[in-house]
């Protein structure tokens, strides 16, 4: 069947009746005819929008989600799409999850689920390395030198707090013009 739930929101270039088009008209110069030129455009599929629902849940029918298959795999109520499955898709039968298997590499990516999409799962890796960086850096960064750098500091802190002095006194006895 190959029939995913969508766990985020999607542009899909949809076909069949659903497909989406913009239509754009111009003057043509010469001639003084109107052109129209139509384009196909991905359909945006947010699935919190009640108005796109194709599926809605039996227990609660304020609820609601949005299934999308291949072309001729789905059922009546499904949007066929064109292209490849995404991350954020949840595969609802055995052809699809071996679909969404095949491309698992290519994500290089654990599971979704519905509580996380898969721009959650790549920040939580984000996150993961940098802790994994500082933990290394950090404590070799801040005790290599530090020491001598701190006494650096002071010293010429100290030499900078002797030639302010020197100026001040200097310029305290010094004749007025």
């Amino acid at each position: 069947m190959a029939r995913w739930r969508l766990l985020a929101p999607h542009y899909l270039n949809l076909l069949g009746e659903n497909t989406a088009e913009w239509e754009y008209s111009e003057i043509d110069r010469t001639t003084g005819r109107p052109k129209k030129h139509k384009f196909k455009v991905p359909m945006h599929l947010q699935p919190d929008d009640p108005t796109v629902w194709n599926y809605r849940e039996p227990e609660n029918p304020s609820l609601g989600f949005i299934v999308v298959a291949h072309e001729g795999k789905g059922q009546g109520r499904d949007y066929e799409f064109a292209g490849d499955p995404t991350p954020d898709m949840l595969p609802l039968d055995d052809e699809a999850e071996a679909i969404t298997a095949s491309f698992a590499k290519r994500w290089n990516q654990p599971k979704i689920d519905l509580e996380r999409n898969y721009g959650d799962v790549i920040l939580e890796g984000f996150q993961k390395q940098l802790a994994e960086v500082q933990a290394v850096v950090a404590p070799a960064a801040s005790t290599q030198g530090m020491d001598k750098l701190v006494e650096a500091m002071s010293a010429m802190m100290a030499q900078n707090q002797q030639i302010l002095q020197a100026l001040a006194a200097g310029a305290a006895g010094a004749p007025r013009r």
